[in-house]
């Protein structure tokens, strides 16, 4: 892979992420036509990237808000590393690990892909139905009247209705085999807090479960709560059966496997993976995320666990040609403290999605915008706000961790790929300003662009 140095401008990030399709095209030679008296070549003139005087980031890097600093910054265009504040050193993410997750989703599923929930009947057990979970997280018990988290979710009142319209046994449904076997391996992550699921921040991952398992999911409701159960797949199944109502008054549910020779009888589809992918990195939706890494896996031909995820992200980032040895994920948020990256990886993640990689380049128009949408709406405030509308970024915080990566259009036409953490540790402390700190850094880099120096 190329190395990286600020000594020699444009060099590409690498072999795998150029893009002659979309790359600029080289500037054109000016030629003078042949003249037949002698006359002296003229002298090209200067671009404007090449007169301009340095643009300093050194007293925005220098804020001891920032706590300890790491951060790596490209110019698009020429791959001339701008910023390298231990870009190669290991960090913790926080959910800047999403922007990983999302791109192997990209790049192994299809943009149609969509997760299905299955009923299945069993023959000589005609009271006997199977609920198969398909891995739709936005499956919701709220009704079309209400709000649920997830554009366009399922909903169980529409599954029941169509088991309704389907059923034709001359009894009722006695028995719901619950199957949420698409997922595999744990359920929680044993690098999560169990508070992290009580204070709603992240649900167990199974395959069979509704809104995400939020308590009370409808945002029209005063009672919302995203309180997170023990129980996901239970708690779907009763509310199965409480929205079959009649047909399944009497009906034992049982966690299990579809039998062998089990017959489908209904099924529903959630929103394509796109949807998922675009509300997953502009809320910064744990939940949600998990659930799309799970998919990705599976699509690869791994087990849908947690296990698969890193070694499915670094086989993405091999093909890119980008060096993952420092990568550690142990889940697909960025939720576990043990998650390691380093920003020239993000960063160099971010070139190729910048120069518009066929598969990548939707990501850009999935992240925060500063002032406009997503974790950054309401940032990029007082002195900062020259660069809303021009810094995309994805958000991340955790205990002991501020970060945001993305891509910047600059002030002076150039494109740059950033990466910025801030980080307690070696005696600092990130702190309440540490948020707006980041931002006043990612503003300097807009300001300076193509002419950024440390």
């Amino acid at each position: 892979m190329v190395k990286f140095s600020r000594a020699i401008a444009g060099v590409t990030v690498s072999a795998a992420l150029v893009l002659a399709a979309v790359a600029g095209p080289a500037a054109a030679v000016d030629e003078a036509s042949p003249s037949p008296s002698a006359s002296p070549t003229a002298t090209p003139t200067p671009s404007a990237s090449a007169t301009a005087q340095p643009c300093s980031a050194n007293t925005a890097m220098a804020n001891p808000d920032l706590a300890k600093l790491y951060a790596y910054v490209v110019n698009v265009e020429t791959g001339e590393v701008l910023i390298n504040e231990r870009g190669t050193y290991q960090t913790p993410s926080a959910s800047v690990l999403k922007v990983l997750s999302v791109s192997a989703a990209l790049t192994y599923l299809p943009t149609d892909y969509k997760a299905t929930t299955k009923v299945f009947t069993v023959p000589g057990e005609p009271g006997t139905i199977v609920l198969k979970g398909g891995g739709d997280h936005t499956l919701s018990q709220v009704t079309k009247d209400g709000f649920t988290t997830y554009e366009r979710a399922t909903r169980m009142f529409t599954l029941a209705n169509k088991v309704y319209s389907n059923w034709t046994a001359e009894v009722p449904i006695s028995k719901i085999i619950l199957d949420s076997s698409f997922f595999s391996g744990p359920s929680y992550n044993p690098a999560w807090k169990p508070s992290d699921r009580t204070n709603g921040y992240i649900s167990k991952i199974t395959a069979l479960q509704t809104d995400a398992d939020r308590a009370s999911p409808d945002l029209s409701k005063t009672d919302y709560s995203g309180y997170r159960s023990t129980d996901p797949i239970g708690r779907t199944g009763s509310l199965f059966k409480t929205a079959l109502g009649g047909l399944a008054k009497k009906a034992k549910l049982v966690e299990g496997k579809t039998p062998a020779g089990a017959v489908l009888l209904t099924s529903i589809a959630s929103q394509p993976i796109t949807t998922w992918l675009d509300h997953a990195t502009v809320v910064s939706d744990n939940t949600e995320t998990e659930f799309i890494a799970r998919h990705a896996a599976k699509a690869t031909g791994r087990p849908a666990s947690f296990a698969s995820i890193e070694p499915m992200v670094k086989e993405m980032l091999t093909d890119l040609g980008i060096d993952s040895s420092k990568l550690i994920m142990k889940d697909g948020s960025g939720l576990a403290q043990a998650n390691r990256v380093t920003p020239k990886l993000i960063t160099e993640l971010m070139v190729s999605v910048a120069k518009g990689n066929p598969t990548l380049a939707p990501l850009e128009s999935y992240l925060p915008v500063a002032g406009v949408k997503g974790g950054l709406a309401y940032r990029f405030t007082g002195k900062n706000v020259s660069a809303r509308g021009a810094v995309k970024g994805k958000t991340g915080f955790i205990p002991g961790l501020y970060s945001l990566a993305g891509v910047i259009d600059a002030a002076d036409g150039s494109r740059l790929a950033y990466s910025i953490f801030a980080r307690t540790a070696d005696g600092k402390y990130v702190n309440g300003a540490t948020r707006g700190a980041i931002d006043t850094l990612a503003t300097r880099f807009y300001t300076c662009g193509a002419n950024l120096t440390e």
